[in-house]
């Protein structure tokens, strides 16, 4: 138990060192890895760009009209019972 402990202080010590060398990089090398990054992202096809889209907004006015549909059963309840 006590070496896991040890083993964990040595990582977290090992990870400030790290960030601590980190924060002296410049812009233009944090720009570069920046470019390096998203050079390995794979963007989606114009196609499945618009598919993604017409999902989110149909999923989005699914759920509009449920809850809208859901908040209207609730206030014809509360005025059935209230009695206004």
């Amino acid at each position: 138990m006590a070496a896991t402990n040890r083993e964990k202080v040595k990582r977290t010590a090992a990870a400030r060192a790290n960030a601590a060398n980190k924060k002296n990089t410049s812009a233009r090398e944090y720009f570069k890895g920046v470019k390096t990054e998203l050079s390995k992202v794979v963007w989606p096809t114009k196609k499945e760009l618009a598919t993604f889209t017409g999902v989110v907004i149909s999923v989005c006015a699914f759920f509009a009209l449920a809850f809208w549909a859901i908040d209207s059963a609730v206030l014809m309840a509360l005025k059935a019972v209230i009695g206004s």
